[in-house]
């Protein structure tokens, strides 16, 4: 069970990843191709386990999520009304990045954890 709970930051993010991808084909219809390289890393590194990959990965996905935070908040001050659109891009877009951000913070800290 705890090989599981281990592995969960990594679900999480390739679950971000597909989400991701399937947002942009979806709307637009073109292919995201970092979404796919986020994803092909992330699974990778489920199975082969690398500390300083791992480590690399966490920070990068971590301050990811932090650009990420700012560009919701850049998206919400252009709205010039709070109204349901607003509490869903606000509530979403925050949930998205804590979840990216916490599953950073677990890769990073799995990683340097077994580094040292």
């Amino acid at each position: 069970m705890k090989k599981y709970l281990l592995l969960l930051p990594e679900f999480f993010i390739i679950a971000l990843s597909i989400y991701w991808f399937l947002e942009n084909y979806m709307s637009s219809g073109h292919i995201n191709y970092f979404a796919i390289a986020v994803f092909v890393i992330v699974a990778l590194q489920i199975f082969l386990k690398n500390k300083i990959v791992g480590i690399m990965l966490g920070s990068i996905l971590f301050f990811f999520g932090l650009y990420m935070v700012l560009a919701v908040l850049s998206e919400f001050t252009k709205f010039t009304t709070i109204d349901y659109s607003t509490i869903k891009l606000i509530s979403v877009g925050f949930l998205i990045c804590f979840v990216l951000i916490s599953s950073s913070i677990g890769m990073f800290y799995k990683s340097v954890s077994k580094a040292f």
